[in-house]
């Protein structure tokens, strides 16, 4: 009896060891080998959608420009960085470098501080900064660019793209 007991005992204990170890080595450990996902893969791909731009000058606000856009997303040289190209009508193709943030949905461009605009005819060089957000198959993309030639004048844009 008292054999049956032990064996009983070792069985028990042979089995809780088992499941604890099974238990404790099935799961993948969080920065350990493997390939991670990438995750600015969600959203590379082609956006189809609009744009809106418009003017303040000497403070007076131009009547906004509308217009269909198409936004190319590719992945960039860094792991948080995408490629951005948007054909949109304007002096300077906006071809830029973003950096996503640590939330992962939002960006900042990081490789232009100075774009083109057109005003009254005339073409004027001015401090750019442009950021945006991926929610839901939709990218949100605002740029500003503001300049001190001649008065105050800086150009507002929205550009907004639904996944294809």
């Amino acid at each position: 009896m008292a054999t049956r007991n032990a064996f009983r005992s070792f069985r028990n204990l042979l089995v809780a060891f088992t499941v604890l170890g099974l238990l404790t080595t099935a799961c993948k450990k969080s920065g350990s080998g493997g390939s991670d996902v990438d995750p600015r893969d969600q959203y590379v791909g082609t956006y189809v959608g609009g744009y809106q731009t418009s003017f303040t000058v000497g403070g007076v606000e131009s009547a906004p420009e509308s217009g269909t856009a198409t936004i190319s997303i590719t992945k960039g040289s860094s792991p948080r960085e995408i490629y951005i190209d948007v054909s949109i009508p304007r002096p300077q193709p906006l071809k830029v470098t973003a950096q996503l943030d640590d939330t992962g949905n939002k960006f900042t461009v990081i490789d232009r501080s100075q774009d083109q605009m057109a005003v009254l005819n005339k073409t004027f060089t001015g401090d750019f900064n442009a950021n945006g957000v991926f929610e839901q198959n939709q990218v949100v993309i605002t740029a500003t660019t503001e300049t001190v030639q001649g008065g105050r004048i800086s150009r507002f844009e929205s550009i907004t793209g639904t996944k294809r």
